[in-house]
């Protein structure tokens, strides 16, 4: 029996290593939620165009970035730059590889149902991100269950809307066991974030293609 994982081999972890300081680092983190233009990257890093260019340069040579396309100016379109499938899977995803993992065996096991296998997984998992006091303000409860997504892996936004926040995000933190297992992965997150946040969750995730697209839509009414 063998399972793949689209998890970094061996070979490519001393690039990420590479990506852990420094200017590329900054770069590869503003491409993260957005792709992004020369000029754009240049003003959010306080660097000079030809200093930008330089370093997507190098980090075209690497496989990291890549042309989407070009964006209309008053003077000339210009190239917007994004993050390759490659770069998103030398990101840290401890949580992913696992998950991955135990989904696989379950397929096999046809003896297993996974889903209140996931549920509570997703809830022990908040259970260990959980503060000791809970606070009553929705906004409080939300933006930590934010940063435990992203300290999986994962970079969500956190939108208000008539008392019920929206995390959503395009860099799923479980995004190789969701394209190997389709939503079924996501569940886990969705328990997880209802274990935070002590408040109902819908799941809104996008599963297809090649990128899934996370969303969660948190009930505070």
């Amino acid at each position: 029996m063998s399972f793949t994982s689209d998890q970094p081999s061996m070979d490519e972890l001393p690039l990420l290593q590479a990506l852990l300081g420094g200017t590329r680092r900054q770069i590869v983190q503003l491409l993260r939620p957005e792709d992004r233009t020369v000029r754009e990257l240049a003003d959010h890093l306080g660097l000079t165009r030809n200093a930008v260019r330089a370093q997507l340069s190098n980090l075209k040579s690497d496989g990291i970035v890549e042309v989407t396309g070009r964006r209309p100016t008053e003077r000339k379109p210009e190239h917007v730059y994004g993050l390759t499938r490659k770069a998103e899977d030398l990101f840290p995803k401890p949580y992913d590889t696992l998950l991955n993992t135990l989904l696989s065996v379950l397929q096999k096991t046809e003896w297993v149902n996974a889903d209140p296998i996931l549920e509570e997984t997703g809830r022990r998992l908040g259970q260990m991100e959980k503060p000791d006091v809970l606070v009553s303000e929705a906004s409080v409860r939300v933006g930590h269950a934010r940063d435990v997504l992203e300290k999986m892996g994962g970079l969500p936004q956190m939108h208000e809307e008539e008392q019920q926040y929206r995390l959503e995000g395009s860099s799923c933190p479980l995004s190789a066991s969701v394209r190997a297992h389709g939503e079924v992965a996501c569940d886990l997150a969705r328990a997880m974030i209802e274990e935070l946040t002590e408040l109902p969750v819908e799941r809104r995730c996008d599963a297809d293609g090649e990128c899934p697209q996370c969303e969660f839509v948190v009930d505070a009414t």
